[in-house]
């Protein structure tokens, strides 16, 4: 019986890469976490991340300028 992607990745073949990213320290549960998500809902979480790092940078750019 074949594994699939997410069997593989939540519990990796000794001596696999999969399994040498995980000692390694990679969380391999953030990739099923995505995987589980339509292209849609990723795109989504992309654009809130990416709405997230704007406000961040102007508030750090506010926070520069008052300092000066």
């Amino acid at each position: 019986m074949k594994r699939t992607a997410e069997e593989k990745l939540l519990n990796p073949e000794p001596g696999s890469k999969i399994a040498a990213a995980k000692e390694f320290g990679i969380d391999l549960t953030l990739l099923v976490e995505n995987f589980r998500l339509t292209p849609e809902q990723r795109l989504e979480k992309l654009q809130q991340a990416m709405n997230s790092f704007e406000e961040l940078r102007t508030e750090a750019r506010k926070s520069s300028l008052e300092k000066k």
